[in-house]
């Protein structure tokens, strides 16, 4: 097992704090990068908010990963550039924002903490209060790894319990080749693994992966896609 070096908190939330003002369904990242409000948290204790990653996502991590692995100092210095996001839940769990792929990641390299970089405190609310409000502001991803809608009490409780999702590789590799940006929507990765899932037989990503990849990047820059974030207009 991992531990960080100096495994102790970086930072301690203040009591009783509304942590950094948020922007409807998106989270504003100046906010979150001046916040204080770092941790070093048990991977054990992170609540994803969505239900599946794209393993080939993942394995990419690992890779990058791997090459901090030698040193504690070296990994530490890594982690401390790249803290999750997370809103504290009901009993303080932490439900993480984003890298959930870097998350598993670490997981998978037997890594035991990572800091956390605590944006909003909802701990007070009622479980399904909570649950609510994470689903009405956009917070959580409450699909299955096939694209249907789920009960968000249904989401993994832990970060070993995510499901692969082809499609969400799809997107992530279209990204990757500039097919669309980045953007700080949370979950629109999703949006795309979805008009991929839509349009593209899960035969063909699962058999031929580069001509799967060949189509999204197709109607990635197709009339389709126009209202997706991050997609890139491009000149006629």
């Amino acid at each position: 097992m991992w531990l960080i070096e100096g495994g102790t908190r970086a930072g301690r939330r203040a009591r009783g704090g509304e942590g950094p003002k948020l922007r409807g369904p998106h989270w504003d990242p100046r906010a979150i990068a001046d916040s204080e409000e770092i941790e070093l948290i048990s991977l054990a204790d992170l609540r994803p908010t969505q239900m599946a990653v794209g393993m080939r996502a993942v394995a990419a991590k690992r890779k990058k990963v791997e090459r901090h692995l030698a040193s504690g100092r070296k990994l530490r210095r890594y982690l401390e550039k790249r803290p999750v996001p997370a809103v504290l839940g009901p009993g303080e769990s932490h439900f993480i924002l984003d890298h959930h792929h870097l998350s598993l990641a670490l997981w998978q390299h037997d890594v035991d903490e990572v800091f956390v970089r605590i944006v909003s405190d909802l701990s007070d609310l009622p479980k399904r209060q909570f649950l609510n409000a994470m689903t009405a502001i956009g917070w959580l991803h409450n699909y299955d790894a096939n694209g249907r809608r789920i009960c968000p009490s249904r989401l993994p409780k832990t970060i070993d319990q995510l499901q692969p999702d082809a499609y969400r590789d799809l997107a992530w590799s279209v990204r990757e080749a500039g097919g669309f940006r980045k953007t700080d929507t949370p979950f629109s990765e999703f949006a795309w693994a979805n008009l991929f899932r839509e349009r593209i037989p899960a035969a063909l990503v699962a058999r031929d992966f580069r001509t799967a990849h060949e189509r999204a990047m197709t109607l990635a820059r197709s009339h389709a896609a126009r209202s997706l974030p991050g997609f890139v207009r491009r000149a006629a």
